[in-house]
């Protein structure tokens, strides 16, 4: 860790002792690392004594809702919300590199005096935050949490644990991604010590699929084609697959990931048809990188694992150009 991040993570640290009045917030469509980390952060406040409300964009999903405080999150709603997000000193958001991906809700945060800081693990930042922590090296922005929450937890850190090893699991998918390292189990123990079960996290988050879903994965699986030599996979769900199965997108997060279980395929991609917009999830690993392929449609993310939403075409046209755009990153 260079000296300028090693400062970045100290800011962020002796700022939180600093805050009285606050609102936490994480990206639209939040995953298990942005509710995990809104999580902890809100239960470490809370024990410093701080006012603290968590505010997402659009709602958690519901194998999220498990987790300690979760029913304390509130969805964003403007005449609910406006005022206290202009009087609150501080405001933290987490998991995401630019206020675009908060949706309505990031033009109300732009227009707050409050301090803002960011603690975000991806790629490119937006320069939006008093004190911007972005760390690209980490697994998961839970996992940049652990140094900076825990010295502050207190009587919450069986909470905090819970939440940040939950973030943590979830965006390593199981600990199985390029940056599960020693350095990374040594942090998830310590979270492990401090109370976090991780066959409970695991059951709560993985094992709760209702029949629909798991039928609408078979279905899904039925799409998969492959492409380039089978370098390339492709999922595809269709707005009649979800309403068959009586699933919605937040049902099918996840399934992107079979794609490369194939041998040979060095990246997958799921293409979801939504109402007016076309979802693609991208993965990749070894030498293939996704991230500048999903930024070609106007998404974003990691290089191992990124999205994008594409609009004004048709479903059969979106995998169409996908596929032709994909070849070039297979080289």
């Amino acid at each position: 860790m260079d000296s300028e991040l090693a400062l970045a993570y100290r800011r962020a640290t002796d700022a939180l002792t600093y805050v009285e009045r606050c609102i936490i917030t994480t990206h639209v469509n939040p995953d298990g690392d942005a509710v995990g980390s809104a999580l902890a952060t809100w239960h470490t406040l809370k024990a410093l004594g701080a006012s603290v409300t968590v505010i997402l964009p659009s709602p958690a999903p519901v194998n999220m809702l498990w987790m300690p405080g979760a029913t304390d999150m509130e969805v964003y709603s403007p005449s609910a919300h406006d005022a206290l997000i202009h009087s609150v000193d501080t405001i933290i958001v987490l998991d995401l590199n630019t206020l675009k991906r908060l949706d309505t809700l990031g033009a109300a945060i732009a227009s707050s005096a409050a301090k803002i800081i960011n603690i975000d693990h991806h790629t490119m930042p937006d320069a939006f935050a008093h004190i911007q922590v972005v760390d690209t090296d980490a697994a998961a922005t839970c996992d940049m949490l652990v140094p900076i929450l825990l010295p502050h937890a207190g009587a919450a850190m069986r909470a905090v644990s819970v939440c940040l090893y939950t973030g943590i699991m979830t965006d390593t998918g199981g600990f199985r991604f390029p940056r599960t390292t020693s350095e990374l189990h040594r942090r998830v123990a310590t979270l492990i010590d401090g109370g976090a079960d991780p066959v409970r996290a695991y059951e709560e988050v993985f094992n709760q699929s209702g029949i629909e879903r798991t039928r609408m994965l078979g279905q899904a699986l039925t799409s998969l084609k492959t492409f380039y030599d089978g370098r390339l996979c492709v999922m595809v769900i269709t707005r009649n697959d979800l309403k068959t199965h009586r699933c919605s997108v937040d049902d099918v997060e996840g399934y992107v990931h079979h794609t490369l279980a194939i041998a040979g395929v060095r990246m997958g991609v799921m293409i979801v048809e939504l109402d007016g917009m076309i979802k693609c999830s991208f993965r990749s690993k070894g030498d293939t990188y996704v991230r500048d392929l999903a930024a070609s449609f106007g998404g974003g993310g990691h290089v191992y694992a990124a999205g994008a939403r594409i609009k004004g075409v048709g479903l059969d046209q979106a995998v169409r150009d996908v596929v032709a755009a994909a070849e070039r990153y297979l080289q």
